[in-house]
């Protein structure tokens, strides 16, 4: 009996300490595994990329560009080592990678929506016993964004990053993103800067033709969305209260600056169009400098609607009281009179038309 519960303890043991060096390989193993699949089905040769976002600054519409510091994780077994390393299992940094890379297989990869090229801020390479290979670089760049914002500044902002190989096309290379985060969970930072805040971030593979290669081919891209948005209190302070605030002054000269006959021919009514003239000007250096806040588009914006409406309802009300001003001067006083008070009901009129023609953009 004795023996029979030592020989089981032993077995026991023995069993264990050959399941956990094998439970803490499974991902390597599954990734070979996943590799030789792909290859022997002709599907396309499998790069798990795992995407950190550190920051997000600079954000700026009218340019339709902002800065980003990132982390990127590309892991794979190279097609040529068939589970056996090329170099020694281990950390390599410095020329060391490029030199491994050169010598076995590298992905090449590059951001697609870059401006320019990349700032490295550090790189390393991983080289497992099984022949799998872990690539890791952190990088600062300026990307473009796309600026399909009919309902901006209410509307969801697009910032991506695009990941693409630019040394092996389809099946070659396929990305296959894993792991997409916003800063590291022990980190307390804000990683969106500035008047914005993260709504929503999704990762997906597309492929798109190259010249590269003869052009020809078509090359695996990882896009990472970030669904961004401006803050409502930034916009309320910057452009939603300056532009009521011209409306409503406007509304009170119309509704409180009355015209009337006098001796001098309506002369006490002429402040009601330099009020209003001094909206209009206001309006329009208000437009320019906001210019970082407008995305520049070939199409009409709820900004730009809103400030069209507030525009013509301020150049409305000009024109109808220099117009009522010319009737009282050229003394047609009995059709001045009439047309001043309606006033109130054709203003009232050009707001709800242009109110609903405003709103109109928020469904755009």
């Amino acid at each position: 009996m004795g023996s029979w519960f030592w020989n089981s303890s032993v077995t026991l043991v023995v069993a264990l300490a050959v399941a956990l060096p094998a439970q803490a390989l499974d991902d390597s193993h599954d990734l070979i595994e996943a590799s030789q699949s792909a290859h022997s089905e002709g599907s396309g040769f499998p790069v798990t990329v795992d995407v950190i976002v550190d920051e997000i600054r600079d954000v700026s519409i009218s340019d339709a560009q902002f800065q980003i510091v990132a982390e990127v994780n590309l892991t794979w077994v190279a097609p040529d080592l068939n589970g056996e390393a090329i170099s020694p299992a281990g950390t390599y940094t410095g020329r060391a990678i490029n030199k491994i890379l050169d010598n076995s297989w590298d992905p090449g990869i590059y951001v697609a929506n870059a401006e320019g090229p990349r700032d490295t801020i550090a790189r390393s390479l991983v080289v497992y016993p099984d022949g799998k290979m872990e690539l890791y670089e952190k990088f600062a760049a300026q990307l473009t964004m796309d600026t399909s914002v009919p309902s901006y500044p209410f509307s969801l902002i697009d910032v991506h990053l695009e990941i693409q190989s630019a040394n092996h096309p389809l099946p070659g290379l396929v990305f296959a993103p894993r792991r997409f985060d916003f800063g590291h969970h022990d980190a307390t930072h804000t990683v969106v800067k500035g008047n914005w805040s993260l709504n929503d971030h999704h990762s997906e593979t597309i492929d798109i033709s190259s010249l590269s290669h003869g052009g020809s081919s078509r090359f695996s891209v990882a896009v990472f969305h970030i669904s961004i948005v401006h803050d409502f209190m930034d916009v309320a302070q910057k452009i939603l209260a300056p532009l009521l605030a011209i409306l409503l002054l406007s509304l009170i000269i119309n509704r409180f600056s009355v015209i009337y006959a006098t001796e001098s021919g309506a002369d006490n009514g002429s402040w009601r169009v330099g009020g209003q003239l001094t909206l209009l000007l206001t309006l329009f250096a208000l437009k320019f400098s906001l210019g970082d806040y407008i995305p520049a588009t070939h199409y009409l914006t709820l900004i730009d609607a809103l400030f069209i409406a507030i525009g013509l309802l301020v150049v409305f009300t000009l024109t109808w009281g220099i117009y009522i001003i010319h009737l009282f001067q050229s003394g047609r006083i009995e059709l001045a009179g009439k047309l001043e008070r309606y006033r109130n009901l054709m203003y009232s009129i050009a707001c709800l038309v242009s109110g609903s023609w405003v709103v109109s953009f928020l469904w755009a």
